[in-house]
């Protein structure tokens, strides 16, 4: 991470590890992210009543681990060693310290229990979330998170073939996609599938998705701009290869010469 002392957003960052107001942080990678976070978490820790209180959530696994590495490094750090010279590693030392004050106070003993720091994926927050509404969820068995939910997108689009074979809206629906791929059912489960590993990239768009009009502006909308984006990469293509093609000698342009044999004359 570059050296943020001279930051020119310093009162931003300072801004943003207020715990009473939320934020959106972008900018580039190395630019202290992470250590803002870390940061942030620090003094959340030194405000609450139980480590548990405060939810910190990523998308990987190597990122949770990561992060939560670089807590209990901070809290080490402002246990063992003085203030560094660096002010926004005197800033992040300062916070541990507050941090660990709570600890102390409150006997969290998180230096034996870092399992108390939720620092965790998605995943693993919804897990949790079902383990303690076991009834509310309506689950059942307690589900596992897997890493690759292939097989489980074609059971999904199965399914949801099969409602063909029921009344109704949906069974239309149905009828009508398979209308479009020659009642391919194979063609349809793959498509199904394909979409449902992809969902962040449509699942946006279906806000108020009862109005079928603003749905096909939507798609019209986004096609037109896939269709602009094709038409400026082939105008460059084109002209990149009209800058590669070699020149043509000009001997190569002259007509040929005529031939001047005789032609026979039949008697």
């Amino acid at each position: 991470m570059n050296s943020v002392s001279n930051a020119p957003d310093l009162e931003e960052r300072a801004r943003a590890l207020d715990p009473s107001r939320s934020f959106i942080v972008q900018a580039p990678a190395g630019s202290g992210k992470t250590e803002l976070l870390i940061q942030r978490y620090l003094v959340l820790l030194s405000s609450v009543q139980r480590p548990e209180e405060i939810a910190a959530i990523t998308f990987t696994r190597k990122a949770a681990a990561e992060m939560k590495k670089r807590v209990l490094q901070a809290l080490a750090a402002a246990r063992t060693t003085p203030q560094p010279d660096e002010p926004h590693e005197a800033l992040t030392w300062q916070h541990a310290r507050r941090a660990l004050e709570q600890d102390e106070k409150l006997g969290w003993r998180l230096q034996e229990s870092a399992a108390r720091l939720r620092i965790q994926t998605i995943d693993s927050l919804s897990a949790s979330l079902t383990r303690q509404m076991p009834v509310l969820s309506r689950f059942g068995a307690q589900p596992e998170s897997v890493e690759d939910a292939g097989a489980l997108y074609k059971e999904a689009a199965r399914n949801t073939l099969a409602l063909l074979e029921e009344e109704g809206e949906t069974a239309a629906d149905v009828a009508a996609m398979l209308s479009h791929i020659d009642n391919n059912a194979a063609v349809a489960e793959d498509l199904l599938a394909g979409m449902l590993a992809r969902r962040d990239h449509w699942l946006r768009h279906l806000h108020g998705a009862d109005d079928r009009d603003a749905l096909e502006r939507r798609l019209r909308a986004s096609r037109a701009k896939r269709w602009r984006t094709c038409a400026r990469c082939c105008q460059i293509s084109t002209r990149k290869n009209y800058s590669r093609s070699p020149t043509i000698p000009r001997k190569t342009l002259r007509k040929p010469a005529p031939d001047r044999r005789s032609t026979p004359v039949p008697d």
